[in-house]
Parts: structure tokens; C-alpha cells; sequence
């Protein structure tokens, strides 16, 4: 999936944390909490940026004199939900050492954005049975050993239970 085309706003917030991007992050999508739909801050809205590596939202506190930011790589994350409303959307994300959600977001770009990080987390899933098959075969290592190396990725939070039994019915 492309990223979206950013507007005047979006590319002033991309501005504003350009410091803490590294030099070959791109940011795709930038979504910023409503301020009149239900669960939005009329005050000070989060934002989320989208980038190649990871999700960072910033969350301004004190009308905006303070701002909390939250990085989360997409190899941490282990599940993110999309929740429609009449006027807006929510989205739930759960990853090794976070779990929240982001209310009040537009429709179009919560759908965008939830079907991009999805499509990051398999490519993830896709690269690490890769590295197992071609570890597998270099070293001729045991089904037992695979699935004791699988296991220790669930228990790093790399991967989900279901995508473990699923790769784990797959060894056997």
C-alpha cells in the first residue's frame, strides 16, 4: 500500500518531529485525533505518524505545552484492532510493552492505517519463517530445535499465539 498524499498540516507535523525521525525513515500516514467526535481532545489531540519502521504518537498534554511520545517498532506489535463508530473510528494497538488505543480518528485513514500495519506485521512473520527455513537447511537443525527457537520468539512477543501454533502445525 502507498502512502497517502499529506497535507499543508500533516507535513508541519512531520516538521515538528523530523528530530526524532531516523535519516532514512519516511513517514507514510499521519492521522490526528478529532476534536469533536466522541473520545476526541478538544483541547490538545493526539497525533499518530505511520512511518517505514515504526508508530510513534504523540500525545501533547497541558494544551500542548507538554508532548509524550510513544515509539512502537512493528516487530513489537502483536495484534491491532479496528473499531468503527458512527463518526469516527478507534484503534487498538497491543505490542510488547504497550497496550492502548486511539479514539476519535478519521475513518478513511484509520482503515489505511490498520491495513498497513497488518500488512508490516506479515511481512515480519514471512521474514522470520524465511530465516527459519534457511537456518533449517545451512545447519540441518531438528524440528524440536524449531520449535524451541519459535517458542522463544512468542516469548519475546515477536509472535502472536496463533501465529506460533500456526507456524508450529507447519514444523510438525
Amino acid at each position: 500500500m502507498s502512502s497517502l498524499p499529506l497535507t499543508d498540516i500533516e507535513t508541519e507535523e512531520i516538521r515538528k518531529i523530523k528530530h526524532r525521525l531516523d535519516s532514512d525513515e519516511k513517514v507514510e500516514i499521519v492521522a490526528k485525533q478529532s476534536r469533536i467526535h466522541p473520545g476526541g481532545s478538544a483541547t490538545s489531540p493526539d497525533i499518530i505518524f505511520i512511518t517505514n519502521k515504526r508508530i510513534i504518537i504523540k500525545n501533547p498534554s497541558l494544551l500542548g505545552a507538554r508532548e509524550n511520545y510513544e515509539s512502537i517498532t512493528y516487530d513489537k506489535i502483536t495484534s491491532i484492532e479496528l473499531e468503527n463508530g458512527i463518526f469516527s473510528s478507534e484503534i487498538d494497538i497491543y505490542a510488547s510493552g504497550y497496550a492502548g488505543e486511539i479514539e476519535a480518528i478519521p475513518k478513511d485513514k484509520a482503515e489505511k492505517i490498520v491495513l498497513l500495519i497488518k500488512g508490516k506485521m506479515e511481512q515480519i512473520l514471512t521474514n522470520v519463517k524465511e530465516e527459519i527455513r534457511a537456518q533449517s537447511k545451512e545447519e540441518g537443525i531438528s524440528i524440536a530445535d524449531e520449535l524451541s527457537k519459535l517458542a522463544k520468539l512468542r516469548e519475546q512477543g515477536v509472535l502472536s499465539d496463533s501465529e506460533f501454533q500456526k507456524l508450529k502445525q507447519k514444523l510438525l
